[in-house]
């Protein structure tokens, strides 16, 4: 009875041995997960640091690229033009992803801040170098033609921010969406947010008030260039066009030789939209209690417009020429 016994003891004890090694084990295991849990997150965490930290160094690079190509006397306004989009499209706020972890609404307020601040410095800089008196899209004044550049692009947005609307329904963002949004407040009197003060504060609202108003020229400019070949103009059109700005615009007329019925739909189709977006700006300012009237070049110009409805026999009926016409009057309106 004895060996048995023994027997059952040492099984016992080589029991228990097993039994604590094992919870040794479960220890241990739940030790190293821990471990790895605290690693990974501690690399989650540092990934996101890094990951903020490139985009805003990648963002701050390409808007410093950019102005300095608008602050550039030898850049042309193709060159200008394309430097604005690209500037207006990298401020964060633009590549915001709405990332709970990150990203999420105060960093979002944050980023209009820090793009105003840097927009109105920047303008306020270029502001400076251009007189709004003498300013005309026909002049080739090149800190105009930046003046002129940021004012066409004001609207644009960033692929990724599309994108972002496109999947969430968030609204879309721009800097001519926060300049509009503000002047309405204030229109309203409605409390203005922190990033909406700055863009009002001081100087910065005469800025940002003459980009609307250079937006609704350059935008017709466009229109205008599209509409119209000066380089088939007759002696009596030059002379004419002369006069007009050696008197300043008391005597003479700018009349543009009409190329309508020569365009494609292509050409139709921007020619629509610039005079819509350029209506747009233009309507937008009259409800804020600010008057436009178009630049004296351009608005000679559409009034000696008449897409050759003055003809014996009339165009034939084409209602994107009728809607062009009603886009010019109400420009000239």
């Amino acid at each position: 009875m004895k060996l048995p016994l023994f027997i059952l003891s040492i099984a016992l004890l080589s029991a228990c041995s097993k039994v604590k090694e094992i919870e040794k084990r479960t220890q241990s295991l739940e030790r190293s997960t821990e471990e790895v849990s605290t690693t990974t997150e501690e690399l989650l965490e540092t990934t996101t640091v890094m990951f903020q930290q490139n985009r805003a160094r990648e963002a701050e690079a390409t808007r410093e690229e950019k102005f300095q190509i608008l602050m550039d006397d030898e850049a042309e306004l193709g060159g200008r033009i394309t430097a604005a989009g690209v500037y207006l499209r990298s401020f964060e706020f633009q590549l915001w992803s709405g990332n709970p972890t990150f990203d999420d609404q105060r960093a979002l307020d944050q980023y209009y801040l820090d793009a105003v601040n840097e927009f109105t410095g920047r303008s306020a800089d270029l502001f400076e170098k251009i007189n709004l008196r003498r300013m005309s899209t026909v002049r080739k004044d090149k800190m105009e033609m930046s003046f002129y550049a940021l004012a066409a692009s004001l609207h644009l947005n960033h692929t990724f921010q599309e994108e972002q609307a496109r999947n969430t329904g968030r609204p879309l963002v721009s800097m001519y969406s926060l300049i509009k949004n503000a002047l309405k407040k204030e229109k309203e009197r409605q409390t203005l947010l922190p990033h909406e003060e700055v863009l009002l504060s001081g100087i910065n609202k005469e800025i940002m008030t003459e980009f609307l108003k250079a937006r609704v020229d350059i935008l017709s400019a466009f229109a205008l260039r599209n509409l119209t070949d000066s380089s088939d103009m007759t002696l009596t059109q030059r002379a004419k066009s002369l006069i007009f700005r050696i008197t300043g615009g008391r005597l003479g007329e700018i009349d543009l030789p009409e190329v309508y019925e020569q365009t494609n739909a292509a050409t139709r189709n921007s020619i629509t939209r610039y005079l819509d977006d350029a209506v747009a700006t233009r309507q937008f300012l009259k409800t804020v209690d600010i008057d436009k009237v178009l630049e004296r070049t351009l608005e000679s110009a559409f009034k000696s417009i008449d897409l050759n409805e003055s003809r014996t026999t009339p165009p034939a009926a084409d209602e994107r020429r009728v809607g062009i016409k009603k886009l010019i009057d109400l420009l000239l309106g």
